[in-house]
Parts: C-alpha cells; sequence; structure tokens
C-alpha cells in the first residue's frame, strides 16, 4: 500500500485547528501529490456546525501512523500536547501561533509560528498570496478566525487576523446569524457532564514550573450556566488521573467578556494569586477582562 500523507493538529482540535489541517490539505494537493486533513480524537460541537453549514465533512480520525509518509502539524508544535506515539520525525512542516513550542521535538520541520490570534489567518493568506479564490476554504477559515479570536475580542488578536478576515469577507460575505449560531454552540458543552466538558479542551504545558494543566472553556453567558462545584470536583479528578499537581481551568464569557478561574489544589491556588499577583484566591477568581491560556498564562509561566 503506497504512504499518505496528513495534515493534522493536537487530539480533539478546535476549529482553527481542524479549519487548518482541511484548508492545507487542499491547498498542498496535486495530482502528484495528495495531502489529507486527519484528526486525532474527536471534533466539539462549533467545528461540526461550522462544517456543515458549508458541506464540509469532517476528516477522519487516525489512530495508526504505519502508512503515513509526511504531516504537517497545524496549530501546536507542543510535544506534551501530542500522544506519545505521535511519529515527530514524520513532521515536515508546522504552521502555529502559539508561544514556546518544542521546536527540536520536530527535527525535520520547517516551522512557521506566528504571532497572532489564529492559525486560519496564517493559512488564509497562504490562499491570498497564491490567488487561489475558493470560497469554501475561505469562508471555513474566516470563520476559524472569528472563533479563535472571539470575534476579535480576545487580547491574543492581531491587525493581521483583521486584516485578513476583512479580505475573506468581502469576497465572501459572512453571515451575521451563522456567526451567532457559531459562537453559541459553545454554550452546549456546559450541558454535557462538567468532566467531558471540561476536558474537552485541556492541554499540558511544559513550564518552568514544571508540567501544568490547563482546561478552557468560552461561551455564552457562561457565569450563569456552570455549576462551579461540579467543576472544581472535575477539575480534581482530571488532576489526579494526569498525575498533575498543577491544574487551572479558565472560563470565559464570550458576552460578558469576562473571565472565571478555577484551581484544582492549593498549589494551583498559589499559582493563580502568583500569575495575577493577588493576595488572596477566592473561588471562582473572577476578571473583567478575557483571560485566555496563551496570552495571559503561558508567558508568565515562563519567565
Amino acid at each position: 500500500m503506497s504512504k499518505i500523507n496528513l495534515v493534522t493538529s493536537y487530539p480533539n482540535p478546535d476549529t482553527d485547528g481542524v479549519a487548518c489541517s482541511i484548508a492545507m490539505a487542499r491547498l498542498l494537493s496535486t495530482e502528484s501529490e495528495k495531502w489529507f486533513a486527519a484528526i486525532l480524537g474527536s471534533i466539539g460541537d462549533e467545528t461540526a456546525f461550522i462544517l456543515k453549514q458549508l458541506g464540509i465533512q469532517p476528516p477522519e480520525a487516525i489512530t495508526s501512523y504505519d502508512e503515513v509518509a509526511k504531516i504537517m502539524l497545524v496549530d501546536t508544535h507542543h510535544k506534551v500536547q501530542l500522544p506519545l506515539s505521535f511519529p515527530f520525525e514524520k513532521v515536515t512542516t508546522i504552521i502555529d501561533h502559539h508561544p514556546n513550542g518544542d521546536g527540536d521535538a520536530f527535527p525535520l520541520a520547517h516551522i512557521v509560528n506566528e504571532k497572532v490570534g489564529a492559525a486560519a489567518s496564517i493559512v488564509a493568506k497562504m490562499y491570498f498570496d497564491k490567488q487561489i479564490k475558493d470560497a469554501t476554504m475561505l469562508s471555513l477559515l474566516g470563520f476559524a478566525i472569528l472563533s479563535n479570536t472571539l470575534n476579535f475580542s480576545a487580547p491574543s488578536t492581531s491587525d493581521f487576523d483583521k486584516d485578513i478576515f476583512k479580505q475573506i469577507s468581502a469576497n465572501y460575505p459572512i453571515s451575521n446569524a451563522v456567526i451567532d449560531g457559531m459562537f453559541e454552540q459553545r454554550s452546549l458543552i456546559l450541558r454535557k457532564d462538567m468532566y467531558a466538558a471540561l476536558s474537552a479542551d485541556f492541554k499540558v504545558f511544559d513550564t518552568k514550573l514544571g508540567k501544568v494543566g490547563i482546561s478552557q472553556i468560552e461561551a455564552y453567558n457562561l457565569e450563569s450556566l456552570i455549576d462551579i462545584k461540579k467543576s472544581v470536583a472535575a477539575l480534581k479528578q482530571i488532576a489526579n488521573e494526569k498525575e498533575l499537581n498543577l491544574c487551572l481551568f479558565n472560563g470565559v464569557d464570550i458576552k460578558s467578556k469576562c473571565s472565571l478561574v478555577l484551581a484544582a489544589n492549593n498549589a494551583s491556588k498559589k499559582l493563580v494569586c502568583s500569575i495575577f499577583k493577588l493576595e488572596k484566591y477566592t473561588e471562582p477568581q473572577m476578571f473583567d477582562r478575557i483571560l485566555l491560556r496563551k496570552t495571559d498564562y503561558i508567558p508568565p509561566l515562563n519567565m
């Protein structure tokens, strides 16, 4: 059997990771060399909603790399976020926008890592640079940009993201009703078991303090929907299962543009105080601004 080439992201990827996988597979494929989008794990409600709106089939899940020749990795280059069995040596290219990646873990990879709000912005520019007018792919990337920047309200949003989205929407207008529907999908996760909800977007980071696990949920009306007691219990369970002494939850209320932070244990409470220079931790710890892992947690954890 001939080997295949894959574009993929971290396990249970968000809309940005899935959109970049699909769009790059389309962009890279030629008559002589085919690329396929694949996912590790599953996709979330928001991503499934957008793919359905655009008539795009979700990427197939991959469980074995035996028949894989080359891999393009998108929206991550952190070793700890990938399975132990991941074939790092098969990664030839990386497109990411997160700080403090593990470039040395990918010895053969050309790494493109820009300080922008969404990896989808980088991929969309590649489409524009090649003058490829693909309405479906560029619309998909536009939704991913909106998703990852929280409609340009996230602190990681850059002028680059705004400019690329402006170019997309000028050529392929994106419905406000669909945008609202996309963000409303994020609230669905809070109707699930809280352990499943917190596990859905949970990442472990290698920091100067050791491994730190951070769950993140972004939803409309988060404050009124979340059960604090159940969330803390779920966070403690995740920390115990993953043997993490430092484990946090970062919740973003898209509507009120506020954030709430929960800690799994006393060591994690001290960590919250250290990161945000607080005298005392309260539960939940509230902030009147949007916090995100890549902008508000990871930089101070590596200082």
